[in-house]
């Protein structure tokens, strides 16, 4: 059972403090609204500012080597899915610019709705047949949700991570 000592060991504050951070990391890459992985490391790094140990440092390191790894994986894979599947790179292109633009009109959902939104407006422009645009479409909502997994699926490995040096 806890004791008032351990409540006031900062030790323990920075952890919660870094835990709280990395949670809300975690939302911020499910719901687009913060920098998830940004705030996951900026969590780890706190911690390792603090606990200044080589486990914590290696952690940091790891998440980071994480962190760049999700990076690229979460452009390439599902841009090959979709290059695969016959959309041209200037279609993701011009799908990407109109997920920025919807990033910042409909702030939370606005980057996957505009994206898959555009892909399906110059498929349907381009192919002029419903069936093969709304083939075109469902890839694009495919490589969204693929794109948020990997990103999800770091962070994740980032928090665990953290827990474990903790622990350790």
């Amino acid at each position: 059972m806890a004791g008032v000592a351990d409540l006031l060991d900062p030790r323990e504050w920075v952890v919660a403090a870094a835990l709280v951070a990395m949670v809300v990391g975690l939302v911020g890459i499910v719901v687009p609204v913060l920098p998830g992985l940004a705030l996951v490391n900026a969590a780890f790094l706190g911690f390792a500012l603090y606990e200044r140990d080589a486990w914590a440092w290696t952690g940091l390191a790891v998440s980071l080597a994480l962190w760049a790894a999700a990076a690229v994986l979460q452009y390439y894979v599902p841009g090959k899915r979709l290059l695969a599947a016959g959309i041209p790179s200037w279609v993701l292109l011009v799908a990407g610019l109109a997920g920025v633009v919807g990033f910042f009109v409909v702030p939370v959902l606005g980057l996957p709705l505009f994206f898959v939104g555009a892909v399906y407006l110059v498929q349907s422009y381009r192919a002029r047949h419903l069936g093969r645009s709304l083939g075109s479409t469902w890839q694009a909502v495919v490589a969204v949700v693929t794109s948020q997994a990997i990103e999800l699926a770091a962070g994740v490995a980032g928090v665990v991570l953290f827990v474990v040096v903790v622990l350790v």
